[in-house]
């Protein structure tokens, strides 16, 4: 959203603000309830790994009769949603099918966490988590930063391992050719 502006919508019989923040906050009957809160700092992984992402309501709360999602901002794929006490896969974006869990062990102090396994490039980027009650939602924004497995080794490092194992094997080459070379002079070692 541009600038500092506030917009407002009725949603449900609700007057709804969306800030810059991201943040749904209602005015209405739910107002208060709760906040959601996400990791405040960009999670990182490698391609091919899984990753966590957690989220949670505060003040912490049973959250097993709410409606709970991740999705990918702007044009709301839907990543993972839990709604009636179960997954809703048939609602998942493709790319997500088979590849993510809610993990639900602390669901009744308010947390989960969304798996994914076998990141992908592709993910990289905004990921939003919600919780809704009733007609009430809040959602907290988090940043997934995908890297590849070799971006941590120096250039210099990655020559180094292409280069010493040939560089080795000429070298074990040319004692073994010396070593025959003497024996077939007559001049063991």
């Amino acid at each position: 959203m541009m600038g500092k502006k506030t917009v407002s919508q009725l949603q449900n019989g609700h007057r709804v603000f969306l800030r810059r923040s991201n943040r749904i906050v209602t005015e209405g009957p739910f107002a208060g309830q709760f906040r959601v809160i996400g990791p405040g700092h960009p999670i990182r992984a490698l391609v091919g790994d899984e990753v966590e992402l957690p989220c949670r309501i505060s003040p912490g709360k049973n959250a097993t009769g709410m409606e709970v999602g991740w999705y990918r901002p702007p044009f709301s794929r839907v990543v993972h949603l839990y709604r009636n006490g179960k997954d809703q896969d048939e609602e998942q974006a493709p790319e997500y099918r088979g590849r993510t869990q809610l993990l639900k062990e602390t669901i009744g102090e308010g947390k989960v966490t969304l798996r994914i396994r076998n990141v992908r490039f592709s993910d990289e980027g905004g990921f939003t988590c919600f919780f809704r009650d009733h007609s009430y939602q809040e959602e907290a924004a988090m940043e997934l930063k995908v890297e590849d497995p070799f971006y941590w080794i120096n250039p210099g490092v990655l020559v180094l391992i292409a280069v010493l194992p040939v560089l080795l094997l000429q070298i074990t080459v040319g004692l073994v050719f010396l070593c025959l070379q003497r024996r077939l002079r007559g001049n063991p070692f």
